[in-house]
């Protein structure tokens, strides 16, 4: 089994396209990334790592994007 890093932006999903081999060395990753992104002063976003099966095509679903907006631009 695989595993997969998903990075969570403002409730969409993001596949960052990599597989692990086990969660830890996936959970290292995003960690890692996280680091790198806050000494930047960037403010990481959350992540999750998930199993998959290997050969199996990951789909993205998006959040509609909600209409009334405060600020439509």
């Amino acid at each position: 089994m695989e595993f997969l890093l998903i990075w969570v932006l403002n409730g969409h999903f993001a596949d960052s396209g990599l597989r692990y081999a086990n969660a830890g060395e996936c959970y290292a990753a995003a960690q890692n990334a996280g680091s790198e992104l806050q000494y930047a002063g960037v403010t990481p976003p959350k992540f999750t790592c998930i199993p998959i099966k290997q050969g199996y095509e990951f789909k993205l679903y998006l959040q509609p994007e909600q209409s009334g907006a405060r600020f439509p631009f």
